[in-house]
């Protein structure tokens, strides 16, 4: 593959993933692989050709400035019979009413009539929120509100089941999550490129542990690490490490246990020199 195919190919690729996003992108690989290997193959062709009589890439441009266009057509062609699972993002085709991968009834409407304004009628870009001619909120930003609010829904009850010694997330984010691991939980937020935001987020909910009883402790107390007793056991949050999925993706520790020292931990008094009066007699 030449340097010029190579290009063609990425340029189709990426007018594909603009007008569909990634998850539809990758949920029409199969004609979208084809589409980019034949009109690549062809243009390539072209340039040799054109190439070889006049040794430029006149006539060539018509081509590559509809290159993308010509993409995005195609993409929104094929987000004609696929649908989106509002609870899992699953992509799955059009005549389907249940996502396989999760069991929620999909939505009615195809990606592609998801753009459709309501208000207009125009058919909108896949990916738009609002349209492009009269302002509307498109059902495609309806819809994933809907699907966010009910996932949001669904992990404040399994908080509620898993975490009901902290106090609930009632913050900012998107796609929150509860994942348990070998002895401890934790909760995950996106907030899709925004780091003040999710700084601000942690801050807050660090305020609300305050709040409610969580306090530094143990021989090294810190900020970053709340614990409280509740009925002799011992819960900590840890804090420090919430960052290390991204600047803009909050995961926080839930576990139970007491912080080096233990809850109360005292620090000792110096001890005294001694005296050594007395022990000498001249």
């Amino acid at each position: 593959m030449g340097f010029l195919e190579r290009a063609i190919r990425k340029g189709i690729s990426d007018g594909i993933g603009k007008a569909v996003g990634n998850a539809i992108a990758q949920a029409v690989e199969p004609k979208a692989t084809e589409f980019v290997n034949r009109t690549a193959e062809h243009l390539d062709s072209a340039a040799d050709s054109s190439i070889q009589k006049s040794s430029s890439f006149s006539g060539m441009e018509g081509a590559f400035s509809n290159l993308e266009r010509a993409a995005q057509d195609f993409a929104a062609k094929q987000a004609e019979n696929l649908k989106i699972c509002l609870s899992c993002g699953n992509v799955v085709s059009a005549e389907q009413k249940f996502c396989p991968e999760c069991g929620e009834v999909l939505p009615e409407k195809t990606v592609a009539q998801s753009a459709v304004c309501t208000s207009c009628g125009k058919q909108n870009n896949i990916g738009m929120k609002f349209c492009a001619d009269c302002g509307t909120k498109l059902p495609a930003a309806v819809m994933e509100e809907e699907g966010n609010a009910r996932k949001r829904a669904a992990v404040l009850v399994e908080w509620q089941e898993k975490l009901s010694q902290y106090p609930v997330w009632e913050f900012e984010g998107e796609n929150l999550y509860i994942d348990e691991y070998d002895g401890y939980f934790t909760f995950g937020a996106e907030f899709k490129g925004n780091s003040a935001a999710a700084r601000n987020a942690v801050e807050k909910y660090r305020t609300l542990l305050l709040r409610n009883g969580f306090r530094k402790a143990g021989q090294y107390p810190s900020d970053s690490h709340l614990y409280k007793m509740i009925n002799g056991i011992c819960y900590h949050v840890d804090l420090e490490h919430c960052f290390e999925c991204g600047s803009d993706s909050i995961n926080l520790a839930f576990m139970t246990g007491e912080p080096t020292g233990g809850f109360d931990y005292i620090k000792p008094e110096p001890k005294k020199p001694a005296n050594l009066k007395g022990l000498f007699k001249f």
